[in-house]
């Protein structure tokens, strides 16, 4: 049994654009300038502590320890780098990767080969510009928000001020009534540009990170090192999936072939001595042949639907559901059909779910959310089971996983004891 809703959601259609609620701008006004003022606490900071520690090692480099003093002051900015990585990654949601050389050996080889690794030099250019950026980047975006705001204010409180003077707009002649309800829509206009200023300001400082803190060699070894692990997956589940195709056909159809081949035998020997019994083994032989049959179009389907080539996915999880032993309530909005590889890891998204949940969920009913997002596509399969559901390596799910991290994907499984349990995969795709 299965139920379809209306393909465009309550809350919009499948493209709307991002939210613009009023809600939504105010928490990003507010990240923006928690983003800034942090950047300004931990610029003043850093700098001192890269100018202190640049002109150490400078004046000691003369000496001896000047080669490890320098290297471990290079040591102490690598620290302040990190934190700014991760204050950039906190308002980005991506961490800035860098690549530091290796250093081993005698302590002055160590010292000597941290001292000429540029990654750190830009570190310490990085800290050393990113303060005076902070300081214009706080002082404008303070000033044009605490400016906005107190001109909105300004009717509650410009009959206390007194007279040509307390603020800018008492002394240039805001004194009464009318001009401080106009001083409060200039308030009201000066909002959109003061929440323009500040995120063009928190992009400013992302690019200085990512430009002197980033490192296309360490996103490209990142980069690398997650596809040797999903080329690793993959070809474990395919090795599986073989194994599976293999165990199936030769416990299922193969079996039941060689069965008809022995009951067309027998009733071929007793043709003319007995012919009714070799037409009940002649009936017998066609009932296992349309069993074997119909195990065959069943793992033919399982390996590649024909109905998700011809008619897309909405056509082959609607063709699933209709066979699950719960009731499914599909959701599908697709504007345009994804590629296909990633139409057919969805697919197996879901019928994977779908089967889990009818085998061990012991629930009564599923959804199935299917979104074109931007250039992911997310499906989310929820049951009302009683949860408990996990991640076990080499089961279907974890093969799963690994083939939507074939294609830059993820696969979250949420599943507390009690229930309800949701497996979402998100998949990139091309437009």
């Amino acid at each position: 049994m299965s139920t379809r809703t209306p393909t465009v959601p309550a809350d919009g259609p499948a493209h709307a654009g991002p939210d613009r609620s009023l809600g939504v701008l105010g928490r990003r006004a507010a990240r923006d300038l928690a983003f800034l003022v942090a950047g300004l606490v931990t610029g003043t900071a850093f700098f001192s502590v890269a100018v202190t520690l640049a002109s150490l090692s400078v004046g000691l480099l003369v000496l001896v320890v000047g080669l490890p003093v320098a290297a471990l002051s290079f040591t102490v900015l690598r620290w302040c780098a990190d934190v700014e990585r991760h204050r950039v990654a906190a308002i980005t949601g991506a961490r800035v990767e860098a690549h530091y050389r290796p250093a081993s050996g005698p302590l002055f080889s160590r010292a000597l080969e941290v001292v000429r690794d540029p990654r750190r030099w830009r570190d310490l250019a990085y800290l050393v510009v990113q303060f005076p950026l902070s300081v214009v980047a706080f002082s404008l975006a303070v000033g044009l928000w605490g400016t906005a705001l107190s001109m909105i204010l300004y009717p509650l409180y410009y009959w206390a001020l007194p007279e040509g003077g307390g603020t800018w707009l008492n002394e240039v002649g805001f004194d009464s009534l009318p001009l401080a309800l106009v001083a409060c829509v200039l308030g009201f206009a000066l909002l959109p540009v003061s929440f323009a200023v500040a995120r063009a300001l928190v992009a400013a400082e992302v690019a200085l990170a990512r430009t002197l803190l980033g490192d296309d060699r360490a996103a490209l070894a990142a980069r690398v090192s997650r596809l040797e692990e999903t080329r690793a997956g993959v070809v474990e589940a395919s090795s599986a999936e073989l194994r599976r195709i293999e165990r199936d056909l030769h416990d299922g159809a193969q079996a039941r072939m060689v069965a008809v081949a022995m009951e067309l035998g027998m009733a071929e020997e007793r043709l003319a001595r007995d012919p009714e019994a070799a037409r009940e083994m002649l009936r017998g032989a066609r009932d296992e042949t349309r069993r074997a049959l119909a195990e065959m179009r069943d793992l033919v389907r399982g390996i590649a639907p024909s109905v998700l080539a011809d008619r897309g996915l909405e056509a082959a999880i609607g063709s699933i559901a209709a066979r699950a032993p719960v009731a499914v309530e599909l959701d599908v909005a697709l504007a345009e059909r994804p590629p296909s590889s990633v139409e057919t890891a969805a697919y197996f998204v879901v019928a994977e779910a779908l089967t889990n949940a009818g085998k061990h969920a012991a629930g009564t009913r599923v959804t199935v959310r299917v979104r074109r997002e931007d250039d992911v596509l997310a499906v989310r399969v929820t049951d009302d089971g009683p949860g408990g559901a996990r991640l076990a390596p080499g089961g279907g799910l974890a093969g799963l996983r690994d083939r939507v991290a074939a294609l830059d994907g993820t696969l979250d499984l949420t599943s507390p004891d009690g229930g309800p349990t949701t497996v979402e995969a998100r998949i990139p795709c091309a437009s």
